[in-house]
């Protein structure tokens, strides 16, 4: 891999603010973008590098509470899922979801905790509502199975950065609202 331009002149080749396919709107550096697998990151740039005499450009993802830096191919930013957090409309769609009944099933464990994986990283804020509140009627009991606590923690990071990107809040308290929210349905019932 060779970087065919340095820090300064990558900086003057790119402007500061971007049009990609698939995401509407401009793209500034600092805007919140989602990864379906990753969750709620910060735009950090552009890249261009030369492979084998083809230039590349590369989107620049920052996700702090990982400390993970990732480069998604300009070109397939839309095939890789990314997007611009919820929109206010759908966050009220996800406080009904979470405010629903859980679905129960039969399905062995394995199976379920297979397609409960890709239903997070589906990226869908949706979805990842779904889960929460299918995993939320045993979550904060003592003799709950790790597989789910660990999805559950998962989907509720995930949703949990999306609600903090869109409200401008920590994440610690859009969690909290998430967790409220399940709360509220439990005591319901």
């Amino acid at each position: 891999m060779q970087n065919t331009a340095s820090s300064a002149s990558a900086a003057a080749a790119f402007p500061s603010t971007l049009a990609v396919s698939g995401l509407p709107g401009w793209l500034s550096v600092g805007d919140a973008i989602v990864h379906p697998a990753h969750g709620v990151g910060e735009f950090a740039g552009v890249d261009a590098d030369e492979f084998d005499g083809t230039r590349l450009e590369f989107l620049r993802l920052f996700f702090a509470e990982r400390r993970l830096t990732l480069r998604v191919p300009l070109a397939k930013a839309q095939r890789n899922g990314l997007r611009r957090p919820m929109a206010p409309e759908t966050l009220a769609r996800v406080m009904e979801v979470l405010g629903a009944a859980p679905r129960s099933t039969r399905t062995i464990w394995a199976r379920r905790a297979v397609e409960l994986a890709a239903k997070v990283n589906s990226g869908d804020p949706l979805i990842v509502a779904e889960v929460l509140r299918d995993l939320g009627r045993n979550a904060g009991r003592p003799d709950q199975p790790t597989g789910e606590r660990v999805l559950f923690e998962q989907a509720l990071d995930r949703l949990a950065g999306e609600i903090a990107a869109l409200e401008r809040i920590p994440r610690g308290e859009a969690a909290a609202r998430i967790l409220d929210r399940l709360q509220q349905r439990r005591a319901a019932s």
